[in-house]
């Protein structure tokens, strides 16, 4: 299932440092073609109230990269909120749109920690951005799967792995690794990688002196706990 990606931006410059307390989950929604609605729960689990701002965005990719624009297809209630210390605040996520016709759709809803006035006290206060994934199935819930096909090309920053998504599902895309034909192993990019969407390819830059000759390339797709092969087109530099 998706994982979030939370981000942490300083906001003051001082010599102490104090952590946020603000965790999100689920760590990501589906919502079948009928659900209208599922729920985010947003918890405190730090000393002080958090502050947060919860909105929606449309989410395509293009040039491979991620594509994120506003949307009223999903609306959040309440779009902002106060957690006192130890408590969580559900947000519920409610459809606006039909189910679509015949491929997933995808969504971010973004969770944005608030700033708060420090007033006096000295410190370096973090404040966190969560980005939660949002699929809607298609109407009628007919089984989803993605197809992927990735390339390898060589720049002069080092290698790039393009994977494109010819299927009606999304693809996440974890632990990255290259196996020779005798065994041997080599991490190419630990952990999460990202996603490619339906009809769309996104791109990975490698570590200098990647390689895939003489072996083959394998992910862990959609969180599964086996490696999948990426069918790679190349020349195999």
């Amino acid at each position: 299932m998706a994982r979030a990606c939370a981000l942490a931006a300083a906001v003051s410059l001082a010599p102490l440092a104090s952590a946020s307390g603000l965790q999100v989950s689920p760590i990501g929604l589906s919502l079948a073609s009928t659900a209208q609605a599922d729920a985010l729960w947003l918890t405190n689990t730090g000393s002080e109230p958090v502050h947060a701002q919860v909105r929606v965005f449309r989410w395509s990719q293009a040039d491979g990269k991620d594509v994120l624009e506003p949307s009223r297809d999903l609306v959040v209630s309440p779009p902002m909120v106060t957690i006192a210390p130890g408590d969580r605040q559900m947000v519920r996520v409610i459809r606006q749109v039909p189910a679509p016709a015949r491929t997933e759709a995808s969504y971010r809803v973004i969770v944005d920690e608030l700033p708060i006035d420090a007033g006096d006290r000295p410190g370096l206060t973090f404040v966190l951005r969560y980005s939660v994934p949002v699929f809607l199935a298609p109407a009628g819930d007919p089984a989803v799967k993605a197809a992927l096909q990735a390339s390898w090309e060589h720049s002069p920053d080092g290698p790039i792995l393009r994977v494109g998504n010819a299927g009606n599902g999304h693809a996440q895309i974890a632990d990255l690794v290259w196996r020779g034909a005798n065994g041997q192993h080599t991490i190419l990019l630990g952990g999460l990688l990202g996603y490619a969407l339906p009809g769309s390819t996104m791109s990975w830059h490698l570590p200098q002196g990647a390689t895939h000759a003489g072996g083959s390339i394998k992910a862990r797709i959609n969180g599964e706990t086996s490696e999948s092969t990426l069918v790679v087109d190349t020349d195999g530099r």
